[in-house]
């Protein structure tokens, strides 16, 4: 898989998954968007190891979000 078709799927999730809140807590008002993007680099690097062809690029998309939301989510309480 070319890397210009996976950089887009990478920052488009680690940016989705960056706005992420939860209505049920009110601690944290400032997500960090750093460790946002950080998070959604490893993630989308530790998905590009899983599967291939579609699969891949759903576990890059998959792992990019998660790793993003819980870097976003890492000054909250």
């Amino acid at each position: 898989m070319k890397t210009s078709r996976l950089l887009p799927v990478v920052i488009g999730a680690s940016l989705i998954a960056g706005c992420a809140t939860n209505p049920m807590t009110t601690a944290c008002r400032e997500p960090n968007v750093a460790l946002a993007v950080a998070g959604g680099l490893v993630g989308g690097l530790v998905g590009s190891q899983i599967g291939a062809g579609l699969g891949r690029e759903l576990a890059i998309a998959a792992g990019a979000g998660t790793g993003a939301v819980l870097g976003s989510r890492t000054n909250c309480n």
